[in-house]
């Protein structure tokens, strides 16, 4: 319940900086409406502040006052130079405060849910370790009874493997008995 009230706050303040970045965006396009007429008059068209801008009329009155391309190209690019730097400039430190705030926002999030993560990790090793405690000491009886059957069949099988070896060396002996006497007998 307290992960979902972190979320509704973080989204809160996320509505809360995108107004403010809508209102800053706003006022930035008003900025803009007044350089675009400022463009035209320096181009030659004969635009009223009051009066609703019409972009069509505009370019008709500065068609008629310039002779040529090249001029109209050289009178856009001194009209637009000094809006371009600063609408340029305005849309790089409008998106590094962006992401200096989602940075912050961030950070935020991330320090307020470590103290949760680290009660949460608290509680599941609390309920685990005593399952784990648990499994070793069956592991270690495990293991004795493992070294006592081991030992009982060692104990089991010794007497056998006594007998065993007993008469492997009897055959070994016959085996080495009879093949001397078969080499006697052939003269080798």
């Amino acid at each position: 319940m307290s992960v979902q009230k972190t979320l509704n706050s973080q989204l809160e303040q996320a509505k809360s900086a995108q107004a403010k970045i809508q209102s800053v965006m706003n006022s930035q396009f008003d900025k803009a409406g007044v350089e675009v007429r400022k463009i035209l008059k320096d181009m030659g068209a004969n635009v009223n502040a009051d009066a609703p801008l019409n972009i069509k009329d505009a370019i008709i009155e500065i068609k008629q006052n310039t002779s040529s391309v090249r001029q109209l190209v050289t009178n856009i690019d001194i009209a637009t130079y000094d809006v371009r730097n600063r609408f340029s400039w305005n849309a790089h430190m409008l998106s590094a405060l962006a992401e200096l705030k989602a940075v912050k926002a961030v950070e935020q999030a991330v320090e307020s849910t470590k103290p949760k993560i680290a009660a949460y990790k608290g509680q599941v090793e609390n309920t685990v370790n005593p399952y784990i405690e648990q499994a070793n000491g069956y592991t270690q009886k495990v293991m004795e009874q493992v070294t006592d059957y081991k030992s009982q069949v060692e104990t089991a099988v010794a007497p056998y493997r006594e007998k065993v070896n007993t008469q492997l060396e009897q055959l070994t002996a016959q085996a080495s008995s009879l093949k001397e006497q078969v080499n006697s007998k052939l003269g080798r």
